[in-house]
């Protein structure tokens, strides 16, 4: 639908008449704009806080950690292995099929993108503001004076008119586009770490199902020997070549050996339905994996890099830092409610008693101007939003600075876990060729006769068990390389650009201003609204907090009351005078009223 506007020689002279009458009220425009601010003055409007963000998580992010084993560096020379893309980092083809499908099909991956989706649409809700919203209308009306009144008359009538249209003079309709913006990218980070935590918890379910498989090959062929040795026990017991003792230790270690199977068994569908669940259908019988798979991935040297590069690649941590910059865009929005509001409002109509004359040249109206709106007095509304949006800010500075120290430790938790790894494995190892010659020393001394069966049996169970813990640490060396890979913020796109919306819309404040409607200007814009915080150590923070001012708080009773009339002072009535001291030592007061409590 489209709307045309025809041009007249009346509609030209008009079109005259009102732009001269438009000049002839500038000036009034003027007037009513200064004594806004005039009025306006009546509250303080707290001054603009320039100063830098600063996050101080007490972190050494330019050391390197300070935990890892012979396969593990950590230094500035090579990059985290958060930059390389899971289907370089993962080198099992069945376990990249089976991610394909997890990203194809999972449903909270799903949700996370969807989320993006409606992210993106409020983001264009609000851009939207800034253009000027025109109705149109049409009614007709039948009307008398009164009861008596039989010569009742009719009015039809067509209205074409401007909604108020607020002038954003002061950058609150701007920084709400900024919060939206903010919010977005918040949005995008979300569902880039719901993918890393699905890449992870898929990897880590196939690795467990693989070792499943390879503990209830072990228990089988363990159940197999141990057959063996019941039925040798049972004939020597009915030989009366030994007591029954060594029949009855060889039937309980069978039944050990069976409850292994049966565990084994139970844990090998419980890894199907947890990998089933997370690639969001049945899995295809060519991507089960091997029993105990010894790589999953083709690094040979695992790299963790610095933590700063946790700034850059863990998405909880980029979530954390776009709602940090929201919450600056809301004091923004909180501080311009301090001025006054200047919309434009506007309307053309045509009204005619009878509807063949309604579109004829004497039946037009119209009306145009500017309306100004100055908070005068709201009881203290605007300073306390305004002190609520700082102290939300100074939260998710708190959050923010919380998610760099849960990503440090989750990283060095993990690195604290593969530092023993390797040599638990290799002590595994030697234990197990202990217990095999132990076994096969005790089972040719029963042989030949010189020990009994009891001794066989002793070495064949703790064989058994030296090796299921094999398989135990073998997986959890597999887990340490996926949660490393995890935790260092692997597994984004990152070979795939985020898609940040530019307003598409400007205020009519901002229109003149060409150099900011320019392509270079939008995409500065969007550079600068996915860039990052800056991360100071713990001494520059200490220099910065030193040269901040100091905020004092002195109260000055005016009165005291006894409330319980029990010859005690309860509280007090005074006034609180708040002070600032700058490196200057220039003091600036701010006295409130109010009632403290001794």
């Amino acid at each position: 639908m489209s709307l045309c506007y025809f041009v007249t020689p009346n509609s030209v002279t008009k079109a005259v008449s009102l732009t001269a009458r438009v000049r002839q009220n500038s000036g009034r425009l003027l007037g009513l704009t200064a004594l806004a601010f005039s009025m306006a003055a009546c509250n303080t409007i707290p001054k603009a806080d320039t100063r830098p963000v600063l996050a101080v998580p007490n972190i050494p992010i330019e050391q390197s950690y300070g935990a890892f084993d012979k396969e593990t560096v950590s230094s500035a020379e090579q990059a985290s292995l958060a930059s390389q893309r899971w289907q370089s980092f993962y080198s099992d083809e069945r376990l990249k099929g089976l991610i394909a499908l997890g990203l194809q099909n999972n449903k909270d991956f799903e949700s996370a993108r969807l989320a993006i989706e409606k992210a993106r649409a409020q983001y264009q809700i609000t851009d939207i503001n800034d253009l000027p919203r025109i109705d149109g209308s049409g009614g007709y009306t039948r009307s008398a004076q009164n009861n008596r009144d039989r010569n009742s008359s009719g009015a039809y009538s067509v209205n074409l008119g401007l909604a108020n249209y607020e002038l954003d003079f002061w950058g609150k309709i701007a920084s709400l586009k900024d919060q939206a913006l903010q919010n977005f990218l918040s949005t995008t980070a979300a569902k880039d770490a719901t993918q890393i935590s699905l890449i992870s918890n898929i990897a880590q379910s196939y690795a467990n199902l693989s070792y499943s498989l390879a503990q209830l090959q072990l228990a089988e062929a363990t159940v197999e020997s141990r057959e063996k040795s019941l039925f040798i026990a049972n004939k020597r017991f009915e030989a009366g070549i030994d007591p029954k003792l060594p029949s009855l230790q060889s039937s309980a270690s069978l039944e050990n050996a069976r409850l292994a199977v049966l565990r084994a068994q139970s844990s090998i569908l419980k890894s199907r339905n947890a990998l089933q669940f997370l690639v969001g259908g049945p899995i295809p019988t060519n991507l089960i994996p091997t029993p105990a798979v010894s790589n999953i991935t083709s690094q040979q040297v695992f790299s963790a890099g610095l933590p700063s590069e946790l700034l850059r690649y863990r998405p909880d941590v980029l979530q954390a830092e776009y709602n940090l910059k929201a919450a600056g865009a809301n004091i923004e929005v909180a501080r311009a409610s301090y001025y006054p509001s200047i919309s434009l409002a506007s309307n053309v109509g045509l009204s005619s008693g009878s509807l063949n004359d309604l579109f004829k040249s004497g039946s037009v109206g119209w009306s145009f101007g500017p309306s100004v709106s100055v908070p005068i007095f709201d009881a203290g509304r605007l300073d306390a939003n305004y002190e609520v949006a700082q102290i939300e800010r100074k939260q998710t500075l708190a959050g923010y600075e919380r998610s760099i120290q849960t990503a440090f430790r989750e990283v060095s938790d993990v690195l604290a876990t593969r530092a023993t790894l390797g040599e638990q494995l290799e002590a595994q190892y030697r234990l197990q060729d202990n217990f095999e010659q132990t076994y096969q020393i005790a089972d040719a001394r029963f042989k030949a006769g010189i020990a009994n069966y009891l001794d066989v049996l002793d070495a064949q169970r703790s064989l058994f068990s030296t090796q299921q813990g094999i398989l135990d640490l073998e997986l959890q060396k597999i887990i340490s390389q996926i949660e490393l890979y995890q935790v260092l913020g692997g597994g984004a796109n990152l070979d795939v650009p985020t898609v940040i919306p530019v307003p598409q819309h400007r205020n009519l404040v901002q229109v003149i201003n060409a150099a900011a409607n320019s392509n270079k200007a939008k995409a500065t814009d969007a550079i600068d609204a996915a860039s990052s915080a800056r991360v100071v150590s713990a001494t520059e923070a200490l220099a910065i907090k030193q040269a901040e001012p100091v905020e004092q708080s002195t109260f000055k009773p005016t009165a005291v009351v006894d409330v319980n009339n029990d010859g005690k002072t309860d509280a007090a009535i005074g006034v609180i005078t708040e002070e600032t001291t700058l490196k200057e030592q220039s003091v600036e007061q701010v006295p409130v009223t109010q009632i403290v409590e001794p």
